[in-house]
């Protein structure tokens, strides 16, 4: 998510997040965010200006959510399952799966029945603990979509759910990573627009709710919305 789209969007969470927790951030994955705040603002933030510092706040929250409080992420995704016709449209069988930014698992458990060999891809040290607990049997790596840490052509069925957009190292280190033949398949990205205007097929399923949830997660991390988007594209060379 981009910069201000992300300050625009933060869930009323924000607001338990100070501007000192961004040290409490581990040092590759602060450096790694900082990149996506423009100069200006920056400068901003080293100034001291209270406008510049609540944006950093909002635009932070996911990040804060994932990597010092991963557990109120997982308890969002347990509540939010793929949309079953979603799940149906993936291969019956592939050879190598790899799920990017994978967080506790939500596609992964998906991807287990359907591949020989299963990769997921984390940032989050937290959210790798809960994956590798919850999923013993799956190679959990940390990395970052922008810069995976896996071989050319290593994967048959390369998927993500609700972690990439249309940026262009994503979308080559996704067409890197996909062996010819082999499907790149995303489930509710942002911008699902541009990838169905790039020749991407789009899937989109009815809405369904949320499992029965505390309502500390719609206060804190927003309204519960089960992904039902799928986008696909088949790598042919």
């Amino acid at each position: 998510m981009d910069y201000e789209r992300a300050v625009e969007q933060a869930p009323a969470g924000w607001r338990q997040f100070g501007i000192e927790d961004l040290e409490r951030l581990p040092p590759a994955v602060r450096r790694h965010e900082l990149k996506s705040v423009p100069r200006p603002e920056r400068k901003l933030l080293e100034a001291g200006d209270p406008a510049a510092v609540e944006r950093v706040r909002r635009a932070f929250f996911w990040t804060f959510v994932y990597h010092l409080q991963p557990e109120r992420w997982d308890a969002l995704a347990q509540v939010e399952p793929i949309h079953p016709d979603v799940i149906a449209a993936l291969p019956a069988y592939s050879r190598r799966g790899l799920d990017i930014g994978a967080g506790g698992g939500r596609l992964t458990q998906h991807l287990v029945s359907r591949c020989d060999r299963v990769v997921a891809i984390e940032p989050s040290a937290g959210l790798r603990a809960i994956l590798k607990h919850r999923l013993p049997a799956v190679e959990v790596v940390a990395g970052w979509a922008q810069a995976l840490p896996v071989e050319d052509r290593c994967s048959d069925l390369t998927a993500a759910c609700g972690a990439l957009g249309p940026e262009p190292d994503v979308l080559r280190e996704l067409q890197r990573v996909t062996a010819v033949g082999g499907l790149m398949a995303l489930i509710s990205p942002e911008c699902p627009e541009w990838f169905e205007a790039h020749g991407w097929h789009r899937l989109t399923a009815a809405r369904i709710a949320a499992l029965d949830h505390d309502p500390w997660i719609d206060d804190f991390l927003g309204v519960p919305d089960p992904p039902r988007e799928l986008l696909t594209r088949r790598v042919t060379r």
